[in-house]
């Protein structure tokens, strides 16, 4: 099982009140966010010190979700002896998000391309 994994039972263990968990068939439920949108919600508060509501807002969140979340990754990086340092940039809101890529080079598009 991987950190990730151990953590997610841990957090459903507890949940339950450690009683024994009753699994359905099936993969279950899509999270919300995926363990990369977490990762990269986590780089982008911790490297670029962009605010949380911020970060919310680009994934389509609550900002209680995203520090949820963001705690999680914390702390499997912690487990992992991994850490994200900050960056030169500090960013306070989307704005300069999207002004700082502009300048990186980074085209941004306004329409989103289907995979059709």
């Amino acid at each position: 099982m991987t950190l990730h994994d151990q953590q997610r039972e841990a957090s459903l263990d507890k949940r339950r009140g450690h009683r024994p968990r009753l699994a359905a068939p099936g993969p279950g439920r899509r999270p919300v966010l995926t363990l990369a949108d977490r990762l990269l919600a986590t780089a982008l508060h911790q490297h670029l010190a962009l605010p949380q509501i911020a970060v919310a807002a680009l994934f389509s969140v609550r900002p209680e979700t995203i520090n949820r979340r963001i705690r999680e990754i914390r702390e499997l990086l912690d487990q992992a002896g991994h850490t994200i340092q900050p960056g030169p940039h500090h960013i306070a809101s989307l704005d300069d998000l999207y002004s700082l890529a502009t300048a990186e080079g980074i085209v941004i598009t306004s329409q989103i391309n289907t995979a059709c």
